[in-house]
C-alpha cells in the first residue's frame, strides 16, 4: 500500500489531529482528564504522553502521523520530563501552517528552513528572559502549576528539595493510605540505565527494580559467562537479586544472562559503569561508600570469578529505567559516607581546574543530597495512579527549573515572542489562547504585556510573575524543538508506504 503527495501528507494529518485532539483539553489549571484503559482497567489521568501513547487508529497510514506525535511526547518527556501536551499542540499548528503553504506550491524544503530558523530565534529569546530559581516560593510555584494547580504537592516538594538540597534525588512509591508522606534516606543515583529492555520486570513503568539486592562492580568489560556464575549463585543461594555494574559485557555473557533472565532462573539486571578511566573507578568507590563491598579494579589485577559475598555490595532497593539507576539504602554506614565526603572536599580543595572541581562537587552532591522517598497516598488505585503521574511532572518542572531558570507561564512568553516575520510564528500563540479556552475564556490580547496576561487558575488579568505562574525555560525550550522536529519531517514526507496492522492489545 502506497500513497504519495498531497493524499499522504493528508493521512499524516489525521493522526497528527487524532491525537491532538485527544490531548488539548488537558492544558492549563483548568484542565480536564482523560480516561484510558491500561491493563484492562480504566486510568482517569490529564499527562499528556501517557495519553498519546494510548491513542490507535485502524488506517496504517494515519497510523504513522499518531506515532510520529507519539515520538514528540516520548521525546519532550526525555528531555525536560513535562510539557508533552505544549509540544503536541504546537506540532499541530506547526504542520497546519505548513501543509497549507504547501497546497500553495511552497517548496516544502523552503518552508522546513524557515521553520527551523524561527525556532532558533524562539530559543535565544527564551534564554534571555529566562530568570534564575532563588528561594523556596519559586520551586513551590512551579512545582504546584506542574501538579496541575496542587498546592498540597507543590509545597510537599518544596519541604523536600529544603531538606535534602537541589542535588538530592526524590523517589516516588504508592502510599498505605489516603495521606502522601516522605522520608529522607541515604541513595545514589547514577546516569545509567538498563542495558536492554528484557531487563525490565515493571513493564508498566518501564523499570527495573528490586529490593534486598547484592551488587557487583567492576571497571573491567565482563565477556565469558562464566566469570560471572559465582555472583549470581552467591545471589540465588541468599536469596537476593543481583544488580551487575561494569565497563560494559560482551561476548557470551550477555545473551546468556538474558537466558536466564527469560526463563525466570534468577533476578539480575545489568548496567554500564558511568564515565570512563579513572573517574569511573571512582565513581564506584563512592559506591563502595554507600553500600559496602569492593571494586573490583582491573588495574591492579582483580578478578571477578572470584567473588565472595563480602565483595558484594548490599542495598535495600535499586530502581533502573532506560537512562539512570536510582540505589536506596537505610541502612547505610554513615561513618563511611562521611569518611568518603572529606576525601572527595579535600580534593576538591586542592583542584585548580574549575571543570575537575564542578565534577568533584557533582560527586560530593550525590553523597550528602540522599534520596526522598515519596509515599504517595489516595483512596483508589485509579486516584493513586493519577496523583503519581501529576507527582512526576511536578518533580521533573523542578528539576528542570533549578537546571535553566523559569520564565513567565500561562503560554505568555511564547506569545510574546517578537523575532522575524515567519508563516509559523501564530503556532506561538496556540498554548495562551489553548490554555484560556479550556478555562472558558477568550484571550484579549490588548491586556497583554511582557508579564501582565490571563491567568486561568484565577480567572483574571495580572502579573504572571508576581502571581507565581512561572515555567520552567527548559521546558518550553524542549516542546518547540521536539514539536518543530517532527513538523519539519511532517512536511518534507512526500510518500507513505505501508500495510494493515492487526493491533496487539495488553
Amino acid at each position: 500500500m502506497i500513497l504519495s503527495g498531497k493524499e499522504a501528507r493528508d493521512k499524516l494529518m489525521e493522526g497528527v489531529n487524532l491525537v491532538a485532539d485527544t490531548v488539548m483539553g488537558t492544558l492549563g489549571p483548568k484542565a480536564k482528564t482523560v480516561v484510558i484503559k491500561q491493563n484492562n482497567k480504566p486510568v482517569v489521568i490529564n499527562d499528556g504522553v501517557t495519553i498519546a501513547k494510548a491513542v490507535f487508529s485502524d488506517d496504517p497510514f494515519v497510523q504513522m502521523g499518531v506515532e510520529l506525535v507519539q515520538e514528540v511526547a516520548s521525546q519532550t518527556q526525555n528531555d525536560s520530563g513535562d510539557g508533552t501536551t505544549t509540544s503536541i499542540i504546537l506540532a499541530r499548528e506547526f504542520c497546519k501552517i505548513g501543509l497549507n503553504r504547501i497546497s500553495n506550491d511552497t517548496d516544502p524544503i523552503r518552508l522546513k528552513l524557515e521553520l527551523d530558523n524561527m525556532v532558533k530565534e524562539v530559543i535565544e529569546y527564551l534564554n534571555d528572559i529566562s530568570i534564575p530559581v532563588n528561594g523556596r516560593k519559586s520551586l513551590e510555584n512551579v512545582a504546584t502549576i506542574a501538579a496541575n494547580n496542587d498546592s498540597e504537592l507543590g509545597s510537599l516538594i518544596a519541604d523536600i528539595v529544603d531538606e535534602i538540597g537541589r542535588d538530592g534525588i526524590i523517589s516516588v512509591e504508592d502510599g498505605q493510605n489516603t495521606e502522601t508522606t516522605y522520608k529522607v534516606i541515604e541513595g545514589m543515583e547514577l546516569d545509567r540505565g538498563y542495558l536492554t529492555h528484557a531487563m525490565v520486570n515493571k513493564p508498566d513503568e518501564g523499570v527495573c527494580e528490586f529490593d534486598n539486592v547484592l551488587i557487583l562492580m567492576t571497571n573491567d568489560t565482563i565477556t565469558n559467562f562464566q566469570d560471572l556464575m559465582p555472583a549470581l549463585e552467591l545471589a540465588n543461594n541468599n536469596n537476593k537479586p543481583l544488580l551487575i555494574i561494569a565497563k560494559d559485557i560482551e561476548g557470551n555473557a550477555l545473551p546468556n544472562l538474558l537466558v536466564n533472565i527469560m526463563q525466570q532462573t534468577i533476578r539480575v539486571c545489568a548496567i554500564r559503569a558511568p564515565d570512563w578511566g579513572d573517574d569511573q573507578l571512582e565513581i564506584l568507590k563512592d559506591l563502595v561508600a554507600l553500600i559496602g563491598g569492593k571494586v573490583f579494579d582491573i588495574n591492579v589485577g582483580d578478578d571477578f570469578s572470584k567473588v565472595t559475598l563480602e565483595d558484594l555490595g548490599l542495598t535495600t532497593k535499586v530502581k533502573i529505567d532506560r537512562n539512570s539507576t536510582l540505589i536506596i539504602n537505610d541502612e547505610a554506614n554513615e561513618e563511611s559516607v562521611k569518611e568518603r565526603i572529606e576525601s572527595l572536599l579535600i580534593q576538591m580543595d586542592n583542584q585548580e581546574n574549575d571543570w575537575f572541581k564542578e565534577k568533584l562537587h557533582t560527586r560530593i552532591g550525590k553523597l550528602t543530597g540522599g534520596v526522598a522517598v515519596v509515599k504517595v497516598g489516595a483512596a483508589t488505585e485509579t486516584e493513586l495512579r493519577e496523583r503519581k503521574e501529576r507527582l512526576d511532572d511536578a518533580l521533573n518542572a523542578t528539576k528542570a527549573a533549578v537546571q535553566e531558570g523559569v520564565i513567565v507561564g500561562g503560554g505568555l512568553a511564547l506569545h510574546k515572542w517578537g523575532g522575524n516575520v515567519s508563516p509559523f510564528s501564530s503556532a506561538l500563540d496556540k498554548p495562551i489562547n489553548l490554555i484560556a479556552r479550556n478555562a472558558g475564556h477568550d484571550i484579549d490580547a490588548d491586556m497583554l504585556t511582557n508579564t501582565y496576561g490571563y491567568n486561568a487558575h484565577t480567572d483574571c488579568y495580572e502579573d504572571l510573575l508576581e502571581a507565581g505562574v512561572i515555567d520552567p525555560v527548559k521546558v518550553t525550550k524542549s516542546a518547540v524543538l521536539t514539536a518543530a522536529s517532527i513538523a519539519g519531517l511532517v512536511l518534507t514526507t512526500d510518500v507513505l508506504v505501508g500495510e494493515k496492522e492487526e493491533r496487539e492489545w495488553d
